[in-house]
């Protein structure tokens, strides 16, 4: 564990000198829709955009941190019971699809920062299933018969883990409600890497117990799932290990799982990632040779990780994998949440069932695909040096 905390500590080190030297690269160019969004034929578009008005969005959650004195809020500290209820937050006026927003303005106008507003907490897992019974929105057809699940990676707060749950539920056009947020009690701290991959461990048998309920709520709606950085850890094991449904001895169904800067060990995700084949509509990996936030966690274990890498470090087939090579803020985190061609893409795995990869910057390779054409190797802080092929059933 020493030597774990030791290396972690030298990785943030040189990723805090990094964050200083490394080139930047201009927002605008993610957003740009007509670089990199051509019109196709079918395709469900999602257009660079910014909001026309200032309003609440609700994402219902449950979490496995301790309440604040308050009552208005979690804090960074691990519970052991589950808390329920729904936060409400502020979507500003100039919102930019794919941001959180911004201190200071851009070249091209300001970009607002979405901010937590206000909480309704609710009781125990009976209580929130009725609450978000009543809250969903009725369903009136394939835009409305669904919910997503957000898991947050490490070095998250709750507050930052509900603001990015809202951005992508307005981007994504998800319906008020529809949106549920999973916040094990992860550290907003750099250094406490080794602290959050315990608590994920821990929070396993409760995102189980969350999955089931929002499973009971959703009432027969497709259940969707985007994991993000270690919270890819928990949901691979959960599903590994079978999920049930309460009201019968069946495996829950899930429509999409979309698996994004997978923190998880190449070798693991062989063997366990078949599951998902089992109890989904479809699942795809998305990584950059970008991610230093992986490419970190790589360093640290000695060994690839899922998440980042020049070329899939593992193909499962029967998963799709991607490759992202748009050039994306430092550290190159969170661009499946910040890029229009892989919002988009996921927007129409969402509503259709297909994907939308028919732009000029997308490219299939074999068994892969690429987004965002040739990398920039002065950027690529991970190769690929082979692809394991998975023969797990």
């Amino acid at each position: 564990m020493k030597r774990g905390a030791g290396l972690w500590s030298a990785v943030v080190g040189a990723w805090m000198l990094a964050a200083c030297t490394l080139p930047g690269t201009a927002p605008l160019q993610t957003l740009s829709a007509t670089t990199y969004l051509p019109p196709s034929t079918g395709e469900i578009s999602l257009d660079a955009r910014q909001t026309s008005q200032t309003f609440d969005y609700p994402v219902m959650f449950g979490t496995t941190r301790k309440p604040l004195p308050s009552g208005a809020g979690f804090s960074d500290e691990r519970d052991e019971t589950m808390h329920y209820g729904r936060v409400f937050v502020t979507i500003p006026k100039g919102h930019r699809t794919g941001s959180l927003g911004t201190t200071a303005g851009t070249l091209f106008g300001t970009d607002p920062k979405l901010s937590v507003n206000r909480f309704e907490n609710v009781g125990d897992e009976g209580q929130f299933l009725a609450f978000a019974r009543q809250a969903l929105a009725p369903v009136v057809g394939p835009e409305t018969g669904y919910v997503v699940v957000l898991i947050h990676g490490y070095n998250n707060a709750f507050n930052a883990a509900a603001l990015r749950a809202a951005q992508l539920g307005v981007d994504l056009d998800i319906p008020a409600n529809n949106m549920f947020l999973f916040s094990w009690a992860a550290r907003s701290d750099l250094i406490k890497y080794t602290f959050d991959e315990a608590t994920v461990d821990a929070s396993e048998v409760y995102f189980r117990s969350f999955l089931g309920a929002v499973a009971q709520a959703a009432n027969g709606r497709k259940i969707h799932i985007v994991a993000h950085s270690m919270g890819n850890r928990a949901l691979l094991r959960v599903i590994a290990s079978g999920l049930k449904s309460v009201s019968s001895e069946r495996d829950i169904r899930f429509g999409q799982i979309i698996l994004a800067s997978a923190d998880v060990d190449r070798d693991l995700f062989a063997q366990l990632a078949p599951n998902y084949l089992k109890v989904a509509d479809r699942t795809t990996v998305y990584l950059s040779p970008y991610d230093f936030a992986v490419a970190a966690s790589s360093h640290v274990h000695d060994y690839p990780r899922v998440g980042c890498g020049t070329a899939p470090q593992v193909i499962v087939p029967g998963i799709d994998s991607i490759v992202s090579t748009i050039h994306d803020d430092f550290p190159a985190h969170a661009y499946f949440a910040q890029t229009l061609p892989i919002l988009k893409d996921i927007k129409n795995l969402i509503l259709r069932n297909m994907p939308a990869r028919s732009g000029g910057e997308w490219a299939r390779k074999d068994g892969y695909w690429t987004v965002g054409g040739a990398p920039d190797m002065a950027r690529v802080v991970c190769r690929t040096t082979n692809t394991l092929m998975s023969t797990a059933k």
